[in-house]
């Protein structure tokens, strides 16, 4: 990060100073050259108005009654998760409207020489933007990033600059050019967080600079970077660089560009030259470099190596600009055919497996209004159940969740815009509204993969959720060809209908299409929800949406108190508790696994990849409408505290042996049920009450669905053990998984005692909370006995008293209403999470617990100062 001072010397100098270029060979320290450029976080400083006002995008206008926030920032964050879900409308009770926020800030002098742009990772739905009190721009997709010039509008030095930014996430927002609607703007597919949510950058450059990928007004296709000429056994391949250069100097200028590669250590790997060229004023040239890169760390799943590139462009001698762009290297293959098709990374066979998720990856209580730590947290809550794949779905995901999923080693599929089908073959849409919807949708393709194309996560571009047309799958392969022509990604679609699109596909997509149907298919070429053998043998197939059941995190199994099991409601679609759900899930997962595409079988040859929707509970279309306030599909809750299937789940996706007993061991006297025990690359499993032998058993269990009494038989589970009639002793249940005559896993769990307490744990980022009134500490609570143990039977209500400079947050409860961002919050299962953020003042905060009848609880949080000067804050991007 440049400060303001060695960026007003720089521009002040420019003319006179000579480059500053490392030399330093390959395994040395790498140290940037110097740079006209900085960059600042952008997020914090913000006034906000939920409404609409008059006059707002003038600079005299009076904001200082407005409400102080910064971004990221969610202004319908706590209406969410209030009411009892809808299948056909998602939340119900989310507000959604017309907005304001205005932004005060001030530029360095020396920078007035120079460019200044805005980013925005994204807003929802549409902005309309005023620099100064002059219209500087609009957005409309709600998808992607966006920049704008700010040049010709801000003033330097000591002149305040204003920004307004009137934002609209109405349900019946319209496109202003077309009149068309957004047809992913539809709550049940996509949660209506309305604000400037995402991270908002400001950037300050020279007149002769490399543009930013930020084709959403600006029209800029960024740096792409992409390796070639791979040696996977001798470490090496080539790396390539284009950079689009633009100059605005006002003169012909001599421009040259070069390449510094350098490792997460922070030491020089490879260094080259590229491209010398002259541009004239108002030119804009593709600048090439390539280099070869050794001893390569390459990014995998289980190896997510990343890399930092600078590309410097000089202009006669003297460094005019310096980006750094993070990203990694695989080489990746993409092949069909029983027994030998399937995803690549670096020469190995890799099995996708992992969850669908809304692209909203939202938090109950603060929507998608949350720091970027917790999206990494999330990221890695995700891998350690050892997925390795998202697939997001129907919109592009967040650029900080790509990041997330870079660092994580998780391979994403990026979708452009979609609901449920192409707009041209929607009957109910006249023929110009309908080609308008789906140009909207290039629009975003395009967008997304000039943003995205650096992010060695990202393998699969999806051009549609449901069926797309053959010519405008066509449409999209020209979009990559175009624009990621070398990414080593592919392009297809989920649920291709179109027999015609067959040869044109890179890979397909299904949703719940392991089924017997698929094993006896007449002929090579007859589809069954877009699955055939003739595309099984052309290119990967990936199960986009499979399992769509619903279980909530609160209701254990049919002999745990309070509930005693989970009684559904008259339009309540599944019935499964906490342990059902898990049978139910491995069933699905064991169908797709032994189906996978490395069997030399053709008939059980099909799936390269795996999803389970969802990963979190979500905001979404929810079919248990009688009971949620979410759709609890997930794996974990919405505030992330995990389910019995997480460690279900963390079993059957385990490489490695691995055991997990499901449920508790805290019953009512007398209780006798069946104890389930997931276990995967174990010979036999044991179980044990206080050291006592219930027998062992080497076969997994089948599934009967015994609910009322209807003994339906769901199939085989293939990783979960049976253990039935176990009698409940107080003490300790164990479990022990052998594999060639040796203990390879174990787990035990202790019955608790009454609970006589309450516990608080405090999670924040890696660098404390921080006071820029955004970032969250989020606080787990729980119900423990004598021995400071979870009470898992426990639900009940909690109190909380908070002090200090902190806006409170709260957390949910999945089957009440109402339960968002109250000072109370009920446990589930003997523990939930509450959340607060910060302000832009440091300080301690005190948050207190209590439950009549049990010891209270007490932390301290201390929120750390932040430098934030003239409306900008040091950015780390």
């Amino acid at each position: 990060m440049f400060n303001k001072n060695s960026l007003s010397t720089f521009l002040a100098l420019q003319s006179m100073l000579l480059a500053i270029v490392s030399f330093s060979a390959p395994g040395a320290v790498f140290t940037p050259p110097s740079s006209p450029n900085a960059v600042y976080d952008f997020n914090p400083g913000w006034k906000f108005f939920k409404g609409d006002v008059t006059n707002a995008g003038l600079p005299g206008f009076d904001d200082s009654q407005w409400i102080d926030v910064s971004a990221p920032h969610t202004y319908n964050d706590v209406d969410s998760y209030q009411k009892i879900i809808s299948h056909s409308g998602g939340d119900r009770g989310a507000w959604s409207g017309i907005v304001w926020y205005r932004k005060h800030f001030k530029l360095p002098a020396g920078a007035s020489g120079g460019k200044v742009f805005l980013e925005f990772e994204g807003l929802k739905q549409a902005g309309r933007f005023w620099v100064n009190g002059k219209y500087a721009g609009k957005y409309e997709n709600g998808i992607t990033p966006l920049g704008l010039d700010l040049t010709p509008f801000v003033q330097f030095g000591d002149a305040d600059n204003v920004i307004a930014v009137k934002v609209d996430n109405s349900d019946d927002y319209k496109e202003e050019a077309t009149g068309a609607p957004f047809e992913w703007q539809g709550r049940a597919f996509n949660p209506n967080y309305g604000g400037l949510n995402h991270d908002i950058r400001l950037y300050l450059t020279g007149k002769v600079y490399q543009t930013l990928p930020l084709y959403e007004n600006l029209k800029t296709t960024g740096i792409y970077i992409y390796p070639s000429d791979f040696s996977i056994s001798d470490r090496t391949c080539n790396i390539n660089v284009e950079s689009q250069v633009r100059n605005e100097s006002g003169d012909q200028q001599s421009i040259s560009l070069s390449v510094d590669v350098v490792d997460a250590g922070g030491d020089l790997c490879a260094q080259f030259q590229g491209d010398t060229s002259d541009l004239v004023d108002g030119e804009t040239e593709i600048f090439k470099a390539s280099g070869a890169l050794t001893n390569a760390n390459f990014w995998s799943d289980e190896h997510p190596n990343l890399y930092e590139v600078y590309c410097v462009l000089t202009v006669n001698g003297s460094v005019a600009d310096v980006q750094k762009v993070t990203t990694g290297f695989r080489k990746t293959e993409f092949k069909g055919g029983a027994g030998t098709g399937g995803v690549y990374l670096n020469g190995q066979f890799v099995w996708l497996t992992g969850y669908a998720q809304r692209a909203s990856d939202e938090w109950a209580g603060l929507g998608e209004a949350y720091p970027d730590w917790m999206h990494d947290y999330n990221a890695q809550l995700i891998r350690s159940t050892h997925a390795n794949f998202i697939r997001w779905m129907h919109i592009s995901p967040q650029a900080v969740d790509v990041r997330a999923c870079d660092k994580a080693g998780i391979v994403e599929v990026c979708p452009a815009g979609d609901k449920e089908l192409d707009p041209t073959l929607d009957k109910r849409l006249t023929p110009q509204i309908a080609r308008d919807e789906w140009n909207q949708r290039v629009a975003v393709m395009q967008n997304s993969m000039i943003y995205f194309r650096n992010d060695p996560s990202i393998l699969f571009w999806e051009a549609g959720n449901n069926n797309i047309t053959t010519p405008h799958l066509q449409q999209m392969l020209d979009v990559e060809k175009q624009f990621d022509p070398n990414g080593g990604r592919v392009l297809g679609c989920r649920t291709l209908n179109e027999e015609s699109a067959t040869p044109l596909a890179q890979y397909f997509g299904v949703m719940l299409a392991q089924d017997p149907r698929t094993d006896e298919l007449k002929g090579y070429t007859n589809l069954f929800r877009a699955y055939s053998a003739e595309r099984r043998d052309k290119a990967p197939f990936i199960e986009c949406e499979d399992f769509r059941d619903e279980a909530a995190r609160r209701f254990w199994d049919d002999y745990s108190p309070p509930y005693f099991g989970f009684k559904p409601g008259p339009n309540d679609v599944y019935h499964w508790n906490s342990e059902t759900f898990c049978l139910a899930a491995a069933v699905r997962y064991h169908d797709y696994f032994m189906n996978i595409i490395t069997n030399t079988d053709p008939i059980h040859a099909k799936w390269s990849g795996y999803t389970s929707i969802y990963w979190s509970d979500s905001d979404a279309d929810g079919r248990q409408d009688s009971s949620e306030v979410a759709r609890i599909s997930g794996k974990v809750d919405s505030v992330r505290l995990p389910k019995q299937a997480y460690y279900v789940y963390r079993v059957m996706q385990n490489p490695a042996p691995d055991l997990h007993i499901i449920g508790h061991w805290t019953y009512p006297t007398n209780t006798v049920k069946t104890v389930y025990v997931a276990a995967n690359h174990c010979d036999t499993v044991e179980l044990f009450v206080n050291g006592k032998s219930l027998g062992i058993t080497n076969q997994p269990c089948d599934f009967v669905d015994t609910y009322n009494g209807d003994n339906k038989e769901v199939g085989p589970t293939g990783y979960i053990y049976a253990f039935p009639n176990v009698k409940f002793v107080p003490g300790t249940i164990s479990a022990e998984g052998t594999a060639g005559g040796r203990i390879v896993a174990r787990d035990e769990i202790q019955t608790a005692g009454s609970a006589v307490g309450l516990k608080l744990t405090v999670h924040a980022g890696p660098n404390g909370l921080q006071a820029d009134d955004s970032d969250v500490a989020f606080i787990d609570f729980e119900a423990v006995d004598a021995k400071g143990e979870r009470c898992p039977t426990d639900d009940a209500r909690v109190d909380f008293q908070v002090s200090g400079p902190a806006v409170w947050r709260g957390g949910y409860d999945s089957g009440i209403t109402n339960s968002v961002n109250n000072l109370y919050l009920d446990t589930e299962c003997g523990i939930n999470r509450v959340a607060i953020r910060s302000t832009l003042q440091p300080g301690t905060i005190t948050l207190r617990a209590t439950r009549p009848g049990l010891d209270s609880a007490s932390v301290q949080i201390v929120s750390q100062p932040v430098k934030i000067e003239d409306g900008l804050m040091p950015s780390n991007y």
